[in-house]
C-alpha cells in the first residue's frame, strides 16, 4: 500500500462527535451485523480508509492526539457497518486459508461487544484509542507502517472482544490477511468503489 493508493475517500467517517446514542447505536448494529463472508469486504474497506487517511494530502501529523486515535476508530466502525452492503468479488486462492481464524475471530468478538448495546461498543473504543494515538505516534515517521500496524490492532481489537483475551493464533493471522490485501493489491486489484470513481 503506497501513497499512490490513497485517492478521495469512499465516503465521509461517522462523526464521534455526534450524540452519543446515535454513533453508538449505529456502531452496534454493524458489529452485530457483521458475517465471516462479509469479513473481506470489512477488511477491505478498513484498509483502503487507513490508506486514504494516513497516505493522502490531507494526512494527519503529529503530535497525535485522542482525536486523531478517534478517527481511526470511526474507519474501524464504518467498515464494519458497511460490509454488509458492499459486494465484494475476490478469487479465492491459498493466501485466503491463513485469514481464516482472524475473520473467525473477529465475527465473534464483533458480536460480544453489540451484545452490550452502546457500552460494548465504548468499550471497544476506549480500548481502542490508546493503542491508535500509540502507533500513530511510534510511526509517525512511516505512514505506511502505521497502515499496516492500526489495520492489525484494530481488527485485534474487535477479536478480543468485551474480555480482551485473544489468541496468539488469530494476532498471526490477522498480521497474515494484511499481507493477503497488500499482495493483491500490489498485482493490481482495485476495489470496486475505486474502480466506480474512475469511470466517473
Amino acid at each position: 500500500m503506497t501513497e499512490a493508493d490513497a485517492g478521495s475517500s469512499r465516503a465521509e467517517e461517522p462523526s464521534m462527535n455526534a450524540a452519543p446514542v446515535d454513533w453508538q447505536s449505529h456502531s452496534a448494529e454493524g458489529l452485530a451485523r457483521l458475517r465471516v463472508e462479509a469479513m473481506p469486504a470489512m477488511e477491505l474497506i478498513y484498509l483502503d480508509a487507513l490508506a486514504v487517511h494516513l497516505l493522502g494530502p490531507d494526512a494527519p501529523a503529529a503530535p497525535y492526539t485522542v482525536e486523531h486515535g478517534a478517527a481511526i476508530a470511526s474507519l474501524l466502525l464504518r467498515a464494519a457497518a458497511d460490509s454488509a452492503a458492499v459486494d465484494l468479488v475476490v478469487e479465492p486462492d491459498d493466501r485466503d486459508a491463513a485469514a481464516a481464524a482472524a475473520r473467525t475471530a473477529i465475527v465473534d468478538g464483533a458480536h460480544r461487544f453489540a451484545g452490550r448495546g452502546g457500552h460494548g461498543v465504548h468499550q471497544l473504543v476506549t480500548r481502542f484509542l490508546g493503542a491508535a494515538v500509540g502507533e500513530l505516534e511510534r510511526l509517525k515517521d512511516t505512514p505506511e507502517a502505521q497502515v499496516a500496524s492500526l489495520f492489525h490492532y484494530g481488527l485485534l481489537a474487535i477479536a478480543s472482544g468485551p474480555q480482551n483475551q485473544t489468541t496468539a493464533e488469530t494476532a498471526e493471522s490477522i498480521r497474515a490477511t494484511f499481507h493477503v490485501w497488500d499482495e493483491r493489491i500490489g498485482d493490481g486489484f482495485v476495489p470496486p468503489w475505486r474502480v466506480v470513481a474512475l469511470r466517473e
